[in-house]
């Protein structure tokens, strides 16, 4: 939390003289606000009533230390509230305009009052909360267990909120990642797709939790309605997930019960016949408010623009929040999504063999309609939180989550010879069963001191997560030819399932101890220390003879991160961070059955942020370098050799150094009163050592903007907004034939919303992406696979009823 101190005497005593005061009563006249505050010590209940209702709050720690606030609910007026929260404290308010003072009520006294400390926020504390508060920005972020400011983070962060997702219909998580500053896909040929930011991979986490999300862009994808925003940090995010990439992680962030009763009912429709609906609804549980609750249901049922393909999913969320006293709260909840898709696609589409594209149409899917993928995502999460005096505070969060997927996928590939216009085969049916059970554990105090004539805050914890899955394949080889011109997706009937040829059992373990430090070197200048020791173990062993047996161990391994920020003055700040690399390749073996060795490496960054309109736009410029070494490598001698360890069968080895160095530039929040703006510019560039050839999926330059802007006037009923995502084209060396190269074309793709408000219970929003329904690649693989074509336009609209419910 930002805070500006002043002490005592003068300056305190100038500055309430210059505030001018009127009595609380004057108040009453003010227009009434909508309050949902919970049961809470009293300094976080009036620093949340200001945030609110939009007011400067002013007020002394020692005058509210100790004191607690009863909840308040419903449309009152400032004074009213006010007056509710303070009942019984001994203070009183006073409001001038827009600033509330907070101050202890006069006793009849000859003696000359002394004033204390002075403690000024802007417009309430800031929260890092998205739901319902409309804007595409936060005014905090809350990776590596601390809520702090993006202006105080001293590395890229930018922030999906709930507003952006619904406005744009972003319903799972790869969409959102699409619209997110320097983000690209990768797509990989079993479908266990990722995002890689500066060229590598991210990592996820669930309310800060590392090790709980599997596969989140890939096999078990998660809808989006349950979350909050996301949080995403490009650089290396070692010191909050101990084996981390330098690409950074997305943090999703749950949604919590609000203090106030409230439903949304949602209805969907949009192109390739989707059906959506979703009711998201809450209310406290008790007379008091100290307990609450959440509920959330879905179901859709959608096609795709590809041919073949149909999927259904049921989605449940709850959740259940409960002050135990007045500095100890409870959460616990419960997800569970089921998705099934037929028609599922594995492989995408081939080349010809010269690397250039096929002349086939976009709705082209070389599945068979038989094709299945059935994922089932079932989580229970809970934590407990303590606030001891002062602002120190203790959380421990627990998360287990049991994923589990059964697929079947005849599979298509070959690239295409330019002369017979053949090569393509239908040359497998894959089997593929996982079942995943990861358990995770975080415990973390955090707080602040005065030290050496400063401010210090300071962080340690512990976390652990252990992921234990049982995976099961096997495949058939029908070796047919296929023509992918033609495409045939009844070509053979449902084979019998044969029975497993495979069936690991992996134990993946991480441990970490970790502790963050932000020193006040003067009111200016912070520095923040910090690292992680962990521990990685993944053991590997199998219920049949031909099953792969590995041991994967890494001990100790400490992560360094350092980083300074220097206010320029309240608003703008300059700062500069390092971090280690370390990140396990288990996945990845040689040809001689070896796991390789772990990537390491250093990142740097630096640059400059701004916090303007009182928090509300947060802008950010950055320049970064990644220096890594002994990334996986695909080796082209493998030829299917590692079967036996990788599903793909393809081998790896380490590679020598690469670099990445390039610029981040963000602007997010509220530009002008009812315009709001999410955008950000990538420009990377990397090189590898040698003639090593580095990875090429991420673009030279990338752009994403989306915005919205609500008419003013009699107008103010419609809001309108748009977006565009535009990238530089890159070169591409086919891992098949590494003599071959080809293109993926530069492309700029526009979209378009609009939404009304028809009166406060009924609202609908109109959203278009790829407005000009641009054909281009979004992926590229290899010559026999591994290329997907975009999506075209697609027109979703949402009518939304929020029923007005008594308090």
């Amino acid at each position: 939390m930002w805070q500006a101190r002043f002490k005592p005497a003068p300056i305190a005593l100038a500055a309430m003289l210059a505030l001018g005061t009127i009595s609380l009563a004057q108040a009453q006249s003010l227009p009434s606000v909508k309050l949902s505050i919970a049961a809470q010590p009293l300094g976080s209940a009036l620093n949340e009533l200001a945030r609110q209702a939009g007011v400067q709050l002013l007020f002394s720690p020692e005058l509210v230390a100790g004191r607690t606030a009863p909840a308040v609910n419903g449309s009152l007026s400032l004074h009213d509230g006010l007056e509710r929260l303070l009942a019984g404290s001994g203070l009183q308010a006073v409001v001038d305009g827009g600033t509330v003072t907070i101050k202890a009520t006069p006793k009849v006294s000859h003696e000359t009052a002394t004033l204390s400390e002075i403690t000024v926020m802007a417009n309430g504390e800031r929260s890092a909360t998205s739901d319902n508060t409309g804007n595409y920005a936060t005014r905090a972020v809350t990776l590596a267990g601390a809520e702090r400011s993006l202006r105080e983070t001293p590395q890229s962060v930018s922030v999906v909120t709930r507003q952006q997702m619904d406005d744009k219909n972003l319903f799972t998580l790869d969409q959102v990642l699409e619209q997110s500053t320097g983000l690209t896909r990768m797509n990989r040929s079993f479908g266990s797709h990722e995002f890689l930011s500066r060229g590598n991979a991210l990592s996820y986490l669930v309310d800060g939790m590392p090790g709980v999300a599997d596969n989140a862009t890939g096999w078990l994808i998660p809808d989006m309605a349950v979350y909050d925003r996301v949080e995403i940090l490009r650089g290396s995010a070692g010191l909050i997930v101990g084996a981390g990439t330098p690409g950074g992680v997305a943090n999703l962030v749950r949604k919590r019960p609000r203090a106030e009763a409230h439903a949304d009912v949602t209805v969907t429709a949009g192109s390739w016949n989707q059906r959506r609906v979703e009711v998201d609804a809450g209310t406290p549980l008790n007379d008091a408010g100290t307990v609450r609750g959440r509920a959330l249901v879905a179901y859709e049922d959608r096609g795709y623009f590809y041919d073949a393909a149909h999927s259904r999913m049921p989605l449940f969320y709850g959740i259940i929040e409960a002050d135990l006293d007045a500095a100890t709260t409870l959460r616990a909840g419960a997800r569970h999504q089921h998705t099934v898709t037929d028609g599922y696609w594995l492989f995408g589409l081939p080349r010809y063999s010269d690397g250039t594209t096929l002349p086939i149409r976009r709705s082209t899917s070389l599945a068979q309609d038989w094709n299945r993928h059935d994922a089932t995502i079932a989580e229970l999460f809970a934590d407990l939180e303590h606030r001891f005096a002062g602002d120190w505070k203790a959380k421990l969060a627990l998360n287990r989550t049991l994923g589990d997927f059964d697929q079947q996928a005849a599979i298509v590939r070959g690239s295409i010879d330019p002369a017979t216009q053949q090569g393509a085969r239908l040359y497998t049916v894959n089997y593929r069963k996982q079942d995943i059970v990861t358990t995770g554990l975080d415990a973390n105090v955090g707080g602040s001191f005065q030290a050496w004539g400063g401010k210090h805050e300071l962080l340690f914890g512990l976390n652990a997560s252990r992921a234990i899955t049982e995976d099961h394949a096997a495949s058939t080889s029908p070796g047919l030819p296929f023509d992918v011109f033609n495409p045939n997706n009844a070509m053979i009937p449902r084979p019998a399932h044969p029975d497993w040829t495979s069936l690991p059992h992996i134990n993946e373990q991480h441990y970490g101890a970790y502790a963050s430090t932000r020193w006040e070197l003067n009111p200016k200048l912070h520095l923040l220390l910090g690292g992680r020791l962990s521990w990685f173990d993944k053991n590997t062993t199998g219920k049949l003879d031909t099953d792969p047996v590995s041991r994967y161990k890494e001990s100790a391994e400490f992560t360094p991160y350092a980083g300074a920020v220097y206010d320029l003055d309240r608003r703008w700040s300059v700062y500069g961070s390092y971090a280690s690399i370390f990140q396990p390749q288990s996945l990845y073996f040689t040809l001689g059955g070896q796991p390789l060795k772990p990537v390491v490496g250093d990142t740097y960054e630096a640059g400059v942020k701004g916090e303007l309109y009182d928090g509300r736009l947060n802008v950010a410029l950055a320049a970064f370098r990644i220096n890594k070494r002994d990334m996986a490598v695909y080796d082209p001698a493998s030829d299917d050799s590692c079967l036996q360890w990788d599903v793909s069968g393809s081998c790896y080895r380490n590679g020598r150094p690469i670099r990445s160095t390039g610029i981040d530039a963000d602007v997010s929040g509220e530009v002008l009163p009812g315009w709001q703006l999410s955008s950000g510019y990538t420009y990377n560039i990397t090189r590898a050592e040698g003639d090593e050839t580095p990875p090429s999926v991420t673009p030279r330059h990338m752009l994403r903007v989306s915005t919205s802007y609500r008419l003013p006037g009699a107008w103010n009923h419609w809001t309108i907004g748009g977006g565009v995502s535009a990238q530089s084209g890159y070169l591409y060396q086919a891992d098949d034939n590494p003599d071959i190269g080809f293109r993926n074309g530069g492309r700029t793709v526009w979209d378009a919303r609009a939404s009304y408000v028809f009166n406060k219970n009924w609202s609908a929003n109109l959203s278009i992406a790829n407005l000009t329904d641009k054909t281009y690649w979004a992926a590229t693989g290899e010559l026999r696979r591994g290329n997907y074509f975009g999506e075209p336009r697609n027109i979703i609209l949402s009518l939304r009823y929020t029923p007005t419910l008594s308090h």
